[in-house]
């Protein structure tokens, strides 16, 4: 497992990542925008799936929903568990209600060969969800899904390099990855940045060539010299509305109990790391 000092593996997921969740620049990067040559660009991609922190993680959120017209939905708070295994990264979600009872849970795990998903709403015992209930919205009235956040198109095996272009001002090398199943986007392009290798983009089409969802990181935020996303959007293109993931508090290189990730935990609050939060 590559301990690289740039961490790009992003919840959206943790981007969200799944999104990855942290960055440190690998160094200076030359001016321009060399295409990469197809051992390059494998590399890249290989570095990406396969980069991790150096310790768990444990991350508080909360998620607005901004609708294009009208005002904007109170937020929804929640709680983002982050570790690694040598197969690939896994999170674990818990979504709060108004009163502050947990409304849903969710623990997903994926590697380059596959993905799983196991869901509890209001209290019930875990059920593994197939692909597509990782589609759902976690809460009515939102545009986010369990998919948003662990992002399970970075480990698609169709995936190849398209580009190296700019991007909100920075070099980012676009990859398209090609659902293996028929739920979902059909194709996703998704951008890692040249210099961080971190998930920063990542655009959604539907089986007619048309864009239905944009996923953009919008800010890092920095604690204990560790750099974590601060925050990233998903947006309806077809509705224009959008829900924007700030992380508020972070606990770095912690160590997550095994049982947090054990499915038949999720009817119940999972314990969060005392005294290891600092704000972002």
């Amino acid at each position: 497992m590559c301990h690289a000092p740039l961490s790009r593996w992003v919840c959206w997921v943790a981007c969200l990542a799944c999104l990855h969740l942290a960055a440190q620049p690998r160094g200076s990067v030359p001016d321009g925008f060399v295409q990469l040559s197809a051992a390059q660009a494998t590399q890249a991609l290989d570095e990406f799936r396969h980069s991790r922190l150096a310790g768990d993680l444990c991350l508080k959120f909360e998620i607005i929903h901004k609708p294009r017209l009208g005002e904007s939905a109170p937020a929804m708070t929640g709680v983002l568990w982050a570790s690694w295994t040598p197969a690939g990264p896994r999170l674990r979600v818990e979504l709060q209600a108004g009163n502050k009872q947990t409304a849903l849970a969710f623990i997903t795990t994926k590697s380059g060969t596959s993905s799983q998903l196991w869901l509890s709403q209001k209290g019930q015992a875990a059920q593994e969800i197939a692909a597509t209930g990782a589609h759902q919205p976690l809460a009515p009235g939102l545009l986010l899904t369990p998919a948003d956040i662990y992002l399970p198109f970075t480990h698609w095996p169709k995936t190849q390099y398209v580009k190296t272009e700019r991007s909100r001002g920075r070099p980012v090398h676009f990859y398209e990855a090609v659902n293996p199943q028929a739920e979902g986007a059909a194709v996703v392009t998704f951008g890692l940045d040249r210099a961080y290798g971190a998930l920063v983009q990542a655009i959604s089409k539907n089986r007619q060539g048309e864009i239905t969802r944009t996923l953009q990181v919008e800010e890092l935020a920095k604690v204990d010299d560790q750099w974590l996303l601060g925050s990233c959007s998903v947006r309806d293109e077809r509705t224009r509305d959008r829900d924007e993931l700030k992380f508020t508090e972070a606990a770095v290189r912690a160590t997550i109990p095994e049982a947090v990730f054990d499915p038949a935990t999720l009817n119940l609050p999972a314990a969060l790391p005392a005294g290891r939060f600092k704000p972002l």
